[in-house]
């Protein structure tokens, strides 16, 4: 991930203006910054149209302006992901949180659940070291709604479920996360999100297609991959759909 694309995430999660000395201390957590090439930076993203300053080394994303959903790894999901990846080396897989939706809904509900999607032959094994690495936690393998709502609604909850191929991916700093177009997808499709499946989604996805940059054709590839297209089409038929490539 550029450091360019962790300031405009950094931006978004501010949803407003932030100081530089804010987000020097952000990206210090990340990794090396020095503040000229910070400096350099910010101005290079204000050149583009891509940030606008707003007062004395303030900053805050344009009022029209789009920017990249990307998702942050929150500090309990990278310590998971990099457990994991000490233990598994070869495996495939990424870990999110749940609450990367939160800013794009209206009601903000009480759920505190990590995904980890896998290598489907790999389901079992990940489920069993979950449950060994994080004993106080519910882990759940692929659940049904009703295994969701009976087990892992209402308190932290680990939920693994099989790694499609072709998924849309990203690294960023060494944690492999999903794309926002996989997890548009997966909002809409899998149970453990059936708290969101009515009209919520929608306002999720309207919130999304208006505010980031992202692409639909790959959101659709990702759907078919998932055999779900039709259901992700009822949701853009029934939105105010802008333009995206």
């Amino acid at each position: 991930m550029q450091v360019s694309d962790s300031i405009l995430s950094f931006a978004t999660m501010h949803r407003g203006p932030f100081k530089k000395k804010e987000l020097a201390e952000h990206l210090r957590a990340c990794g090396d910054m020095n503040d000229a090439s910070l400096t350099t930076l910010l101005s290079r993203l204000v050149a583009e149209g891509l940030l606008a300053k707003t007062g004395w080394g303030e900053y805050a994303l344009p009022q029209d302006g789009k920017y990249k959903w990307v998702l942050l790894p929150q500090p309990d999901s990278s310590e998971l992901a990099r457990d994991l990846k000490k233990r598994y080396p070869l495996a495939d897989f990424c870990v999110w949180d749940a609450g990367c939706v939160v800013p794009f809904m209206l009601h903000v509900p009480n759920v505190k659940m990590t995904i980890v999607d896998v290598e489907r032959f790999l389901l079992q094994t990940f489920f069993d070291a979950l449950r060994e690495m994080r004993p106080n936690t519910a882990v759940l393998l692929h659940p049904t709604k009703e295994d969701y709502y009976r087990y892992g609604s209402g308190r932290d909850c680990i939920v693994v479920n099989p790694l499609f191929t072709e998924s849309p991916l990203e690294t960023i700093d060494g944690i492999v996360v999903p794309a926002a177009e996989k997890v548009l997808v997966d909002i809409a499709v899998n149970p453990e999100f059936d708290y969101l499946q009515g009209s919520e989604v929608f306002t999720i996805y309207e919130n999304v297609l208006r505010d980031c940059l992202l692409s639909l054709p790959k959101l659709k590839r990702y759907a078919r991959r998932r055999r779900s297209i039709d259901q992700i089409q009822i949701i853009l038929n029934n939105i105010d759909l802008p333009s995206h490539d």
